[in-house]
């Protein structure tokens, strides 16, 4: 019995170093994965994370991005564990032949388990210890954040993986002990070599029905996509729709090509084309899987790095759009303009600050008008929740207006100057409540904001009004009258840290207890927070893109080395009765070609379709900068093109390879 307890982890142990070419990708591909979960969860759990200034929005996101990376990680190692043991199976098959009880195979299975697991978890944990600070400081660069501590390591993050790869582990191996258990010996020897039935044609009707359904439903809502409240559900839905829809149409319609072309006797009987074709068909199934995967992967990388890009060279225009100034001073009713600038002045000059960029303002502000078409009005309750119906409306006469600009424009009693923040308003007349303005102009600028045409949905408005009877009549729609009246002055001070918060706590005190003093609006904070925010999306989305190209290769690299293996034997056959070098080579570049060709296709569909929802996604950011977003995505496509070209060619040589070891 003692023999035996010692027997069957030498044992485990041996397999491993025999199957290495097995083992060893997987062991790689996990270390890979439990490397990404470990050196995300230390990051989450460091204590710095929560002192630092400003860092609420990046540890939000990467609190998120953690949980999301968790469940991408539990199916991918589950399908890397398939090709395993798939591998596994015909040596399984010969220890039970020989007469090991499928207990003891188990046991046996349990030690390579554990080994792997140590092995997978021992290095995980040291690279991750390794590297951890250098990516923390990577996400402390793009946040824009800064800190003088040492880089602690949670012990929690430790436990954490070392659950959850026990998790996994044993998901695999109850999976392996199934498989192995249900089947006998002689099923075990032919099963990494057992072909999959044909669906017959009902089955491949309700698979491409349903496909075309989920897909064309993905596409509705990514294409039909506007920048509301829903907007994230929608996506989430959209990318379950597309990716449900992905495998069946994959599934279906590589089964009904493979059938089309074995039909084509012309076609089909001729050396190469043999092969190829009834090779798929023979795993047709795990194919349209691969393929499936290939192109989910492909997808997701190419929009992750197209959002990752596209929102870092936005960043300043971003910026600059939601904040024109960082400095605002605010006063209730109506002021000595001119005595108030002359004071922010001196206090500035006093201080060693510039003051630039400067701008007066006075208006009445409407906070969340509900318009509908031309029609202004006050919000439902009903209506409530629906952002992408109501706008910020800022109303002031024209005299206020001449002087906040400089200019000499002229209006008529009931007509209107009309500026909006996105893409114009587009109406002749505007009704506010029940009553009636003509347009006269629809302003193309505006000092007192920045315009963005894509901008189609969240925009503010400016209304200049002939006369204060009139910009009070629209105002009192809203139940305001000249007394909500603000006076305000915007600039941004120039000058170093210090002397803008002596310029600050200075206005502060000479104002407080002034009439009218409203308050005094540093956006400083503001911007240091959207950075903070902005660069820890990119920190993501710089892992994630990274992550899904990695499992793409990875995948690949497992279809390629699996598939190789099958069809060694078929080759081999192949050549005994004449196949030359050459015909061989040209068969495996046929067969490869149109496998990955496929992926590349369907994921450039995908994302050409999906932009229009990340541009709706980059909107809700502010980021409405949609050339840019568009010549990244034609830009990412092609370098992701290029890399896809060079992986393939790197695996298909892979394959030949496997396949030439023969005899």
């Amino acid at each position: 019995m003692n023999k035996n307890r010692s027997l069957l982890p030498r044992m485990a142990v041996n397999n491993i170093r025999k199957n290495g070419s097995t083992y060893f990708p997987y062991m790689g591909v996990s270390i890979f994965t439990m490397f990404t979960y470990f050196v995300f969860d230390l990051i989450v759990k460091n204590d710095i994370m929560w002192t630092l200034p400003k860092a609420a929005y990046a540890v939000v996101f990467m609190e998120i991005g953690f949980v999301l990376l968790g469940i991408i990680m539990v199916p991918f190692l589950y399908y890397t564990n398939s090709f395993l043991i798939k591998r596994r199976k015909k040596e399984l098959g010969l220890y039970s032949i020989l007469g090991m009880e499928k207990k003891h195979i188990g046991i046996m299975m349990l030690y390579e388990s554990l080994a792997v697991y140590v092995i997978v978890m021992a290095a995980s944990v040291l690279l991750g210890l390794l590297f951890s600070k250098l990516l923390f400081l990577l996400l402390l660069n793009l946040a824009r954040l800064q800190v003088d501590a040492a880089f602690s390591i949670s012990p929690m993050a430790i436990v954490d993986a070392l659950l959850f790869y026990a998790f996994i582990s044993g998901l695999n191996l109850f999976v392996n002990l199934i498989q192995v258990g249900k089947a006998r010996p002689v099923e075990l020897m032919a099963g990494s070599r057992k072909g999959e039935k044909e669906p017959g044609s009902v089955k491949l009707m309700v698979w491409s029905v349903l496909g075309l359904l989920a897909l064309g439903t993905g596409y509705r809502l990514a294409i039909h996509a506007g920048l509301n409240s829903a907007i994230f559900n929608d996506f989430f839905m959209a990318v379950f729709l597309v990716i449900l829809g992905t495998y069946f149409l994959f599934t279906s319609g590589s089964v009904a090509l493979l059938r089309c072309l074995k039909k084509r006797k012309r076609y089909y009987y001729r050396a190469e084309n043999f092969i190829t074709v009834s090779g798929m068909l023979y795993r047709m199934k795990k194919n349209a899987a691969s393929l499936s995967n290939l192109c989910i992967f492909a997808t997701m990388s190419i929009i992750t790095v197209i959002c990752t890009v596209s929102l870092w060279l936005s960043m300043d225009s971003i910026i600059a759009y939601s904040y024109p100034r960082t400095f605002s001073v605010f006063w209730s009713g109506e002021q000595d303009e001119e005595a108030l600038k002359a004071q922010i002045e001196q206090i500035a000059a006093d201080t060693g600050v510039e003051l630039t960029d400067y701008l007066e303002q006075s208006s009445i502000t409407v906070r969340s008008a509900y318009w509908d078409g031309s029609r202004f009005r006050p919000m439902g309750e009903n209506e409530r929740g629906n952002y992408s119906d109501c706008s910020n409306i800022r109303m002031m006469t024209l005299d206020k207006y001449n002087r906040m600009e400089g200019s000499q424009a002229v209006l008529e009693a009931g007509e209107v100057l009309v500026f909006s923040t996105g893409m114009d308003f587009g109406y002749d007349t505007v009704f506010v409540g029940d009553n009636q303005w003509r347009i006269r102009e629809e302003l193309s600028e505006c000092s007192a904001a920045l315009k963005e045409q894509s901008n189609r949905t969240n925009r503010d408005y400016i209304f200049v009004f002939a006369d204060q009877n009139e910009c009070s009549l629209a105002a009192a729609v809203f139940g305001l009258g000249e007394d909500q009246k603000v006076f305000q002055i915007s600039c941004t001070p120039a000058g170093d840290e210090e002397s803008i918060d002596a310029f600050k706590r200075e206005l502060k005190e000479n104002l407080e207890g002034t009439a009218g003093y409203a308050g005094i609006e540093d956006c400083r904070e503001d911007i240091a927070g959207q950075e903070s925010m902005y660069g820890g999306l990119m920190f993501i989305g710089i892992f994630f893109g990274s992550i899904f190209l990695i499992c793409l290769l990875i995948i690949m690299y497992y279809k390629q080395i699996t598939e190789g293996f099958e069809d060694q034997k078929n080759f081999e056959i192949m050549q005994k009765v004449g196949m030359s070098d050459e015909e061989i080579r040209k068969t495996i570049k046929k067969q490869i070609r149109l496998v990955f060709a496929l992926p590349l296709a369907g994921a450039v569909l995908h994302t050409s379709v999906g932009m229009n929802m990340v541009v709706m996604m980059m909107g809700a950011i502010a980021n409405y900068q949609t050339r840019i977003m568009l010549t990244c995505a034609v830009a990412v496509v092609l370098v992701f093109a290029l890399v896809y070209s060079i992986c393939y060619k790197w695996t298909s040589a892979t394959y030949y390879r496997i396949v030439k070891k023969m005899g």
